[in-house]
């Protein structure tokens, strides 16, 4: 805005931001019509592995939730992310 640099929003931490990332990615994966498995070997770059071993792996259990998040996030609370902005100096 008038040539003026936003100012970073330093609640948004590296590593949050990488969360928010690999949301937005699975739940592209999901609607695409990829399984959980098969985002969790692209999102994750999991190691391709049998029905019965993805259903104890970690990987699993991470994908599943930032999938979860994420359609909270699509479902309006993206919104969170916003408030207590933080203004131009």
């Amino acid at each position: 805005m008038n040539g003026r640099r936003s100012v970073e929003d330093l609640r948004v931490t590296p590593y949050r931001r990488n969360n928010l990332r690999q949301m937005l990615r699975v739940i592209d994966g999901r609607r695409s019509g990829a399984t959980f498995q098969e985002i969790a070997e692209i999102v994750l770059r999991a190691d391709h592995v049998s029905a019965t071993a993805w259903k104890s792996m970690p990987e699993r259990d991470t994908v599943m939730r930032r999938f979860r998040e994420g359609m909270k996030y699509v479902e309006g609370a993206y919104r969170s992310l916003l408030y207590r902005h933080h203004p131009l100096p």
